[in-house]
């Protein structure tokens, strides 16, 4: 009797350790991933459409845009200088993440987005304000702008200024692990928790620089839609993978408040939006 009783007991034991297991699993496998194996190698185009798994079981369809608006061929560029060309990362960003998520403005360019969209959220006094500059002194969307032209166009969005990295990888990966998109602002210097390093470091950004994350991927690197070349990333340009433990030291924590719609200075116009 008391070895039954003992078997017995053990038998629930390893019931009870293989429910927990199992609930585990099924929190993990919750998570939404895009499968690395699905996404492109070579993605050095003029634009690109990337098929991301977002939330509530959509396959989210990303158009993902060269700043300069030609491929590159040898390492060389040939471009026009116009505005999107020199100062578009922001709204190219800007541009991707409403080909997904509004049907309205799904076909748009980032040239339809500055100059239409821009124009009718911000107001034509402050539209012109920016762009009757020269082409030097005209200056992309910041990201409190680009949170404005979001929820104009009905996409819930949250835009968080500071941040400490920790606490901003996990909300990240968090957010990217629900099918949702996170727009960022980088910078040409590593920074940890706000101490910005002296040493230049080009990686994501040669001044400033707006990219997206799309997701992440079932190998937990997360998905860069970015508009700009780097050489180091070979044939991945428009599609770049990283790691958010990684990239945060390139992110920007905003010391100050900014509500200018156009870039200012990296104390003001840093960190980062959560797209819903």
């Amino acid at each position: 009797m008391h070895q039954i009783k003992k078997t017995c007991r053990l038998t629930s034991l390893l019931f009870a350790i293989v429910m927990l297991f199992s609930f585990h699993t099924g929190v993990s496998a919750g998570a939404i991933t895009t499968p690395i194996d699905s996404l492109p190698r070579d993605t050095d185009v003029n634009e690109y459409v990337v098929q991301i798994n977002g939330a509530g079981n959509k396959v989210l369809s990303y158009r993902v845009f060269s700043q300069g608006g030609n491929a590159h061929v040898l390492n060389t560029l040939s471009v026009k200088k116009d505005y999107v060309a020199t100062h578009g990362c922001a709204v190219s960003s800007l541009t991707t993440v409403l080909s997904a998520h509004s049907q309205r403005y799904a076909d748009y360019t980032p040239a339809m987005t500055y100059k239409k969209l821009e124009k009718r959220v911000f107001g034509l006094r402050s539209w012109k304000s920016n762009y009757s500059k020269s082409k030097r002194k005209q200056m992309p969307v910041s990201l409190y702008g680009i949170t404005k032209i979001l929820r104009y166009c009905k996409i819930k969005a949250r835009y968080v200024r500071t941040f400490r990295d920790a606490l901003a990888v996990r909300e990240i990966k968090s957010h990217l692990k629900k099918g949702k998109p996170v727009i960022i602002e980088v910078n040409n210097h590593r920074q940890a928790n706000g101490r910005i390093s002296r040493a230049y470091n080009p990686k994501w950004a040669n001044t400033k620089h707006t990219m997206v994350l799309l997701g992440m991927t079932d190998t937990g690197k997360v998905i860069v839609a970015d508009s700009a070349y780097r050489p180091w990333s070979g044939t991945k340009q428009r599609i770049k993978f990283t790691t958010m433990e990684d990239l945060v030291h390139y992110m920007i924590p905003s010391k100050r408040i900014s509500n200018s719609y156009y870039y200012q200075s990296a104390d003001t116009n840093g960190g980062y939006i959560l797209v819903y």
